[in-house]
């Protein structure tokens, strides 16, 4: 898919008025949250539904450290952020996120050459270190939102071939997904600058438009670009405040990555 840093043209004009704050009523729970009145609001399906994944992705490069990969046959998504920090080493932290996503990339490709079975598509589960993450909406509402992992703020866990966190300190889980719902991953470039109110916001109104993944990933990444840029609140800047007493106010200037992935039969 072709970089677009433009704001999708059915989107033009339109304005958010999100509130700058997730709602209260989305609980937590080892390491993520999720929203226990929709746990409970429909009933499980009476049979098992083949269900796949249509998958597409927006990124907007700073110091272009990034990566990722999209494998919609394998239900397969991932994402990966250089350590900006190592640039001061004269490290390049873009070859290491690289060379991790290709290597998943090929690793899943590899798994899925005998061909992939629709019903294993049956729940989502991931792996992470760090404060890349996702988001899983239900009928436009936030449902599941990964946290980040943080030795303090603005120092994530992170990944190195010599000291660092390691493979093992990964969040790991489960969850059950059905048709209609809509999955965000990205990195620190999107969840720092977005606040989750206005993700689901946004999540919405693209689902109401019937965009494409591809479509509503550009949207929100320019969302995030946005804000990146501004000097309002910003989920980075509320951080800010609250772990180190800074006046700080705005965004966070970054690469900024969005995968968007809709659960489909």
């Amino acid at each position: 898919m072709e970089i677009d840093m433009q704001t999708p043209d059915v989107l033009m004009g339109l304005a958010f008025g999100i509130p700058a704050s997730a709602g209260d009523e989305v609980g937590q729970e080892n390491g993520h949250r999720w929203d226990p009145t929709d746990c409970d609001e429909k009933a499980p399906p009476p049979a098992r539904t083949a269900l796949r994944m249509e998958c597409d992705f927006s990124y907007l490069p700073n110091h272009d450290e990034d990566a990722h990969f999209c494998h919609a046959r394998a239900g397969v998504v991932g994402v990966a952020d250089g350590v900006g920090g190592c640039r001061g080493d004269g490290v390049d932290a873009a070859e290491f996120s690289r060379g991790l996503m290709a290597n998943a990339y090929n690793a899943v490709a590899a798994a899925s050459s005998s061909g992939i079975c629709p019903y294993t598509l049956l729940e989502i589960a991931w792996a992470y270190v760090g404060d890349s993450a996702f988001a899983v909406f239900r009928g436009g509402r936030l449902l599941l939102r990964a946290l980040p992992q943080q030795h303090y703020f603005n120092c994530p866990f992170q990944l190195s071939a010599v000291g660092g966190d390691r493979v093992k300190d990964a969040a790991v889980g489960e969850f059950p997904v059905e048709e209609g719902d809509v999955v965000v991953a990205g990195t620190d470039g999107l969840f720092d600058n977005v606040f989750d109110a206005k993700l689901e916001g946004i999540v919405q109104m693209c689902t109401a438009l019937s965009l494409t993944p591809g479509k509503m990933a550009q949207a929100i990444g320019r969302l995030a670009y946005d804000m990146a840029r501004s000097s309002r609140e910003s989920p980075f800047s509320a951080a800010s405040r609250e772990q180190q007493g800074t006046n700080f106010t705005g965004g966070k200037m970054d690469d900024i990555t969005v995968i968007v992935a809709f659960i489909v039969s």
